[in-house]
């Protein structure tokens, strides 16, 4: 009996870590040169995106080692229609660098980034309106909790999923 939940156990979680996280972030590389999408982490280049028309915002599937699996489907934001854009040329996914996603907070900035991935962990400590000029890169994700690291790198925290702003256009209410 205890073999058999044991091995239930660790389907559930195989099966939460492999699920779809909801979770958007848009492509925010400061290299000034078009983002690689690789076939693996660290992987070959299959495919570049170009940030012309104003953003491009990925699905985060999951994470390994610094490298986030992403979606096949890129919505692309402009000022006109926003369109997608299908992502070709592997058979193995689409993953690219943390460094090069981002997204900001929706809401009131205060006490959202915290220690731990938990409401009643103690917040971080940081100047009014700071996250509001910097970016967030997404680290891990853990339940409805996300790790982030402020663009500039002073700042490693924890934030509820809910408040992500992915558009990189406006920023949300």
């Amino acid at each position: 009996m205890k073999k058999i939940l044991l091995t239930t156990v660790m389907m559930v979680i195989a099966l939460t870590v492999n699920a779809q996280t909801g979770v958007c972030a848009y492509i925010l590389d400061a290299s000034g040169t078009p983002t690689n999408i690789r076939n693996a982490p660290n992987g070959k280049v299959v495919q570049t995106l170009s940030d012309v028309d104003g953003g491009n915002v990925v699905e985060l599937l999951e994470v390994k080692s610094n490298w986030w699996k992403i979606a096949p489907e890129v919505e692309v934001c402009g000022d006109v229609d926003d369109e997608s854009l299908q992502l070709k040329g592997s058979k193995t996914g689409y993953w690219v660098h943390y460094s090069v996603l981002g997204f900001g907070i929706s809401g009131d900035p205060e006490n959202v980034l915290r220690e731990t991935p938990s409401s009643k962990a103690k917040p971080l400590k940081l100047e009014p309106g700071y996250l509001f000029e910097v970016g967030l890169r997404p680290l891990e994700i853990r339940g409805k909790w996300i790790k982030v690291i402020t663009t500039d790198k002073r700042h490693t925290g924890w934030m509820p999923i809910d408040r992500i702003c992915d558009n990189p256009l406006t920023t949300c209410p």
